[in-house]
């Protein structure tokens, strides 16, 4: 499916474009909101269920440069943004799912306990990094995107990303190291 294609279609009226379109991106951009609000799922929910309105509503405002994806996740970024800022700086500790990466074995209680203690403990560091620098945590090390892509998701040089890695690398080392003594 190509993403600009859909969009242009969406643009359109053409209900069965945006619902290919949905249906390939919703996913995507559900991890990348969940990221960006520090775990909180159901506000990611809502975050990227009204970017969707808003694909909908505006899809012939892509003007066809740039990358497509790049300008749907620009629209559910600004929604998370939106969501912090109604939340007045509010931290948020939702936890992500719990993933077992052992392949043979059942995880034992124990094993799940710590597991989900050192989720929520990297999800309350992650809330004290700034937006910008958390969406940089989220697209590099999530979502395994070069400095290139984070640059053109973000609207921002790549030295800027670089930077804000930096930042959020050397905030959580810290918090981690205090939480460790």
């Amino acid at each position: 499916m190509n993403v600009a294609t859909e969009l242009h279609a969406t643009a359109k009226g053409d209900r069965v474009a945006f619902s290919r379109l949905y249906k390939a991106m919703h996913r995507p951009m559900l991890s990348y909101a969940t990221g960006l609000l520090a775990g909180d799922y159901q506000a990611a929910e809502d975050a990227v269920d009204e970017a969707f309105l808003d694909i909908w509503k505006s899809a012939d405002n892509y003007s066809g440069t740039g990358s497509a994806e790049g300008w749907i996740r620009r629209i559910v970024r600004n929604k998370a943004i939106d969501w912090l800022r109604k939340q007045k700086g509010e931290a948020t500790d939702g936890l992500g799912d719990d993933h077992d990466t052992r392949m043979d074995t059942e995880p034992n209680p124990e094993d799940l306990a710590i597991a989900k203690n050192a989720s929520h403990i990297l999800m309350q560091q992650l809330t004290r990094l700034t937006t910008h620098q958390r969406e940089a945590v989220f697209l590099c090390y999530y979502e395994d995107k070069s400095l290139a892509e984070i640059a053109e998701i973000s609207q921002c040089p790549e030295n800027t990303v670089k930077t804000r890695l930096f930042h959020a690398r050397k905030k959580l080392r810290n918090v981690l190291a205090q939480r460790m003594t």
